[in-house]
């Protein structure tokens, strides 16, 4: 009986660790690299910031943006090795062109979905 119960059972997949899954983001990669590595977004615009790290500097910035009250831009964010860049979707100005260099972090903001 024991081992029919067991033979019954679901059995969770085995968990793998992302380091040992590079295919998983070897296209993703590649399109870096290549520069073709493109997200559709909506633009808030920009504000400076006191520190270089942390959740809550990313969740005041964009406190700030939706504060000021303008519209987002329908853009596109352009990912390379060498930088971001955003692009309008309509007019195909370019709005941020900013070196890798630059970026220290990239957060969520846990009180909003969408950014």
């Amino acid at each position: 009986m024991n081992k029919l119960r067991q033979s019954l059972r679901r059995r969770k997949p085995a968990y793998v660790p992302e380091a040992s899954r590079p295919h998983q983001w070897q296209a993703d990669e590649d399109a870096v690299r290549k520069g073709t590595c493109s997200f559709p977004v909506r633009y808030l615009g920009h504000v400076e910031v006191e520190e270089s790290r942390g959740m809550h500097v990313c969740e005041d910035a964009v406190k700030k943006l939706k504060a000021m009250g303008r519209k987002s831009v329908k853009s596109v964010l352009w990912v390379s090795a060498d930088g971001l860049r955003v692009v309008d979707d309509k007019t195909k100005d370019l709005l941020v062109d900013q070196t890798i260099e630059k970026v220290s972090f990239c957060a969520p903001d846990r009180n909003l979905d969408k950014a």
